[in-house]
């Protein structure tokens, strides 16, 4: 279309018909995707007086473009006839889609005449003038261009030959004024104006507009006074460069973000001084933290550009921007505390700095300042005291950079002060910047200091936000939720104060402050018992959703708006661990005992889920409660750390203070007599365990029957447990014992169906996590009733989950069935083989029976001696416990 009418498929030219297809086309084309009605069509193409027939002759038009083109390209329906562009490529959209990228010269080269050049004058008068309108306008917008880019000689030239085209386009003599005013022709400039009031006024009876009549007021009375107000730049920038030049390649407004000291003013001065040649107009330049009203700031800029200013503000600003219109100026407005204070003041091109995020300025292009890299920060104490004195204490001078935070300011303090004493070493700043107590006074030098800095932070705070503020300071997590910040935290960030992280794992958006901000907010001490109390009710909230069998204490009320604790309650604690764990610290620091204990046994599921066993175990001297020795000792027994379950065991006897525990303390002590092999004396205690049950807590009966029963499997009486088992095997685990008892017995059937209870059970609750050592199980019953197949496939899924989960006592058990398979099919170098990864398992977890059980097999291979005699004479036990397979 920017050009004939032309219409190719597959590279090859469709011819686009006679004239009035081509207008139709051409119709169509504009619209795109849009409809066009057909009455619409009918009036362009008949202005005066439709035809009868012209409806037949719109579609007969119509049918022939559907010929030529596709049926499918052009479309009808109510709304009209519509053409249809998709995958389809046109001229006249890559010219609007490169103008609109900025790519001026690509798109007016797309133009190969008069727009719509075949298509007969009386139709498409009013298309080709719409269209080359939009090619005049993309033509002056690179003529602009090229004017600010300092080529007026040659805009001249293209600009004589435009205006003889179109003498009434008012826009290209506003060019032609300026680029004569640009290029100091300034008696020319105004002969232009002359002859265009005169064309204007002899022609269109007219006179010239307020761009022209401006343009020779300032040819009139030449150039007015070019400010040059930048401060000299001193101040070292370093790890900056590649931000300088992104900001200066920007245009229109700029605004650099970020917290006291972190180098918005040195690099907005780095880049108005690199950009200072763009702007012969001037530049302007207002530190507003010391002239706060935009009134005292216009008042500033327009005795800078030669004017008196007005006593009202509107007419100062409206003062103001007469002056900055069709000059060059930047303008710089470091500090800003509000869009009130900026708005005034604003240019085509400004650079502002802010500590606020200025969020009710829309339009402006923003960046926030990130902190220095730690190379960076090095590059910065270099340039100011020398490469040599950093060079030979690299260590500390990382050391240094890391104690500043890799904030600039503080990073130039330091090295200020390491400048003016030249007899210290940088170790010695170093150990004093060490102490977080004296860290803010030894960051000042002169009249710069970091404590000031960021009180100038605070001081728009209102006392909500302040108190907040003090109080974040005072926790002792290295991070925060947002309900700790709740509400005053958006104006903490909107300060820069505080730092918005992003969201955790389970969900909550997370804060933190810098090191040396968190330092500033200690220095005033604040009451943390609130917080220390929501952590409490979510900790409680949390392990009421957790999946596990340890106590649980009563539940408190929530007192905190956050639904992460309850929704995603193992992804809350992991992500809040660092800060439960500091909150249980701060409260042994205040003398909150109790509420640290309380932290901790609300913790305690989740203890037991992790096995988080050394944590704990390093917090039990100051928390001895019993049900975190319980934890511990799951957490042991889970990890197979066998030593310390009988004094652990113990410990839950002596502090057993209500039959519940006391149950529970005999089992366990039953449970760890068991773990080193004493099976009898296993027995003796669960068996105490029962009666205690029955007499005092009737709900821990069956678990202890289960405990007691699965004990006397172990110690070769499996009749006996049987009989336990039928009394009491409910639950998932119960019938997995009874399973193993009955197949000891030989009872193969009955012992499958307690092994498909066990499976059924387990899968209805969702309990996947001992269903490796259900396969196992049965697999033992497989191979006693020769199912090989089964059972090698049974032991082979087993065995992958067993490594996946790295539980060693499960691979243990595996192997040695894996061995039994192989022995009864004959495979005895496998058997072997299987037995010998065994024994280093069991040795490894320290299992007395397991290995008797892994040499008795060897020796019945003729691989060991008979040592499985002396383990089972030291612990008591018959032969029968061994479980040899059925040779």
């Amino acid at each position: 279309m920017l050009g004939p009418v032309e219409v190719s498929r597959d590279g090859e030219a469709v011819p686009p018909g006679s004239g009035r297809e081509r207008f139709v086309l051409a119709t169509l084309l504009l619209a795109a995707p849009a409809a066009v009605r057909a009455e619409a069509l009918i009036d362009a193409l008949w202005p005066d007086d439709p035809p009868p027939t012209a409806k037949a002759q719109l579609h007969n038009l119509v049918s022939r473009l559907r010929g030529r083109l596709g049926a499918e390209v052009i479309t009808s329906g109510i709304a009209g006839y519509e053409l249809r562009l998709d995958g389809h490529r046109l001229d006249l959209h890559e010219f609007r889609s490169l103008a609109a990228t900025g790519a001026l010269d690509d798109a007016l080269a797309l133009w190969r005449g008069p727009a719509l050049a075949n298509v007969p004058d009386e139709l498409a008068a009013g298309l080709r003038q719409a269209l080359h309108d939009e090619r005049l306008a993309v033509i002056e917008t690179r003529l602009a261009a090229e004017l600010d880019a300092g080529r007026s000689e040659d805009v001249l030239r293209e600009l004589r030959e435009l205006i003889r085209e179109h003498p009434y386009r008012e826009a290209l003599r506003e060019q032609h004024m300026r680029a004569l005013l640009k290029a100091g022709r300034r008696a020319e400039a105004l002969e232009v104006y002359r002859r265009t009031h005169r064309v204007f006024a002899d022609e269109l009876g007219i006179k010239p507009g307020e761009g022209l009549r401006r343009l020779e007021q300032q040819a009139l009375h030449g150039m007015a006074v070019r400010p040059r107000q930048l401060p000299a730049h001193v101040v070292p920038l370093a790890g900056r460069d590649e931000l300088v030049q992104e900001i200066s390649a920007a245009h229109g407004v700029v605004l650099l973000l970020g917290p006291g000291g972190v180098g918005k003013s040195v690099l907005a001065l780095t880049v108005a001084h690199r950009m200072a040649a763009e702007f012969p107009d001037g530049q302007l330049y207002a530190d507003l933290r010391a002239t706060p009203t935009a009134h005292e700031v216009l008042g500033r800029f327009l005795r800078a550009l030669g004017a008196e200013p007005p006593a009202d503000s509107a007419e100062r600003v409206a003062l103001y921007r007469s002056h900055l219109a069709d000059r060059r100026v930047l303008v710089v407005l470091d500090d800003a505390r509000d869009e009130e204070q900026v708005r005034p003041l604003l240019n085509a091109t400004t650079l502002i700095t802010s500590r606020h995020r200025l969020g009710g300025l829309l339009g402006v292009r923003r960046w926030t300042l990130p902190l220095l890299s730690p190379a960076s920060s090095v590059e910065l104490m270099t340039s100011v005291i020398g490469a040599e004195r950093v060079a030979a204490e690299r260590e500390a001078a990382a050391a240094i950079a890391e104690l500043c935070g890799h904030l600039p300011l503080a990073l130039s303090v330091a090295a200020g002060r390491l400048a003016i004493e030249e007899t210290w070493r940088l170790e010695d700043l170093r150990v004093r910047l060490t102490d977080e107590r004296l860290r803010l006074s030894a960051l000042r030098v002169g009249d710069v200091d970091v404590r000031a800095s960021i009180e100038l932070s605070c001081e728009a705070l209102d006392p909500p936000a302040r108190k907040l503020f003090h109080t974040l300071g005072n926790l002792s997590g290295p991070d925060w939720p947002a309900w700790v910040a709740t509400p005053a935290v958006d104006v903490l960030v909107d300060a820069h104060l505080v730092n918005r992280l992003g969201r955790d794992a389970a969900g909550q958006e997370r804060f933190r402050m810098h090191e040396l901000v968190l330092a500033f907010a200690r220095e005033r001490e604040e009451d943390v018992r609130a917080i220390l109390a929501g952590w409490l009710a979510l900790v409680s909230e949390a392990d009421a959703q957790l999946d596990h069998d340890l106590p649980r204490p009563s539940p408190l009320p929530a007192v905190v708006p956050t639904t992460a604790a309850r929704r995603h309650p193992l992804e809350w604690f992991d992500v809040e661990w660092p800060n439960l764990l500091a909150a249980v610290a701060q409260a042994n620091d205040l003398g909150l005992g109790d509420l640290a204990t309380e932290l901790l046994v609300r913790m305690a599921g989740y203890w037991w889920l992790r096995s988080l066993g050394d944590e704990l175990e390093h917090l039990m001297p100051t928390h001895d409660d019993i049900r975190l020795i319980d934890v511990l000792f799951e957490i042991r027994l889970q990890r197979n750390d066998y030593a310390s379950l009988p004094a652990l065991a113990d410990r839950l006897l002596a502090a057993a203070s209500t039959p519940e525990w006391e149950v529970r303390a005999l089992r366990r002590r039953g449970q760890a007599s068991m773990r080193h092999g004493l099976l009898h004396e296993a027995a003796t205690w669960h068996t105490r365990a029962v009666a205690a049950a029955r007499t005092g807590c009737p709900s821990l009966v069956q678990t202890c029957l289960d405990s007691l029963a699965w004990t006397l499997t172990e110690a070769g009486e499996p009749e006996r447990a049987v009989t336990l088992f039928d009394d009491s095997a409910t639950g998932a685990l119960a019938h997995y014992h009874h399973g193993i008892a009955l197949t000891h017995l030989g009872r193969i059937d009955d012992a499958d169906r307690a092994f498909t209870k066990a499976r059924k059970i387990a899968d209805e609750g969702g309990e996947t996590a001992g269903l490796a050592y259900l396969d196992q199980a049965w697999a033992d019953a497989d191979i006693r009733a020769g199912r090989y197949v089964q059972a090698a496939f049974r032991l082979d899924a087993a065995l992958a989950e067993h490594e996946r989960n790295s539980c060693t006592d499960g691979m243990g058990e595996v192997l040695r069935s894996q061995a039994d398979l192989a022995i009864v099919t004959g495979r005895e170098a496998d058997a072997i083989r299987y037995l010998r990864r065994a024994l280093a398992t069991w040795r490894s977890i320290g299992d007395d029976l397991q290995i008797a059980r892994v040499l008795a097999r060897l020796h019945h291979l003729g691989a060991a001696g008979d040592e499985h005699q002396a383990v089972l004479a030291r612990l008591g036990l018959p032969e029968s416990c061994l479980r040899m397979p059925p040779v």
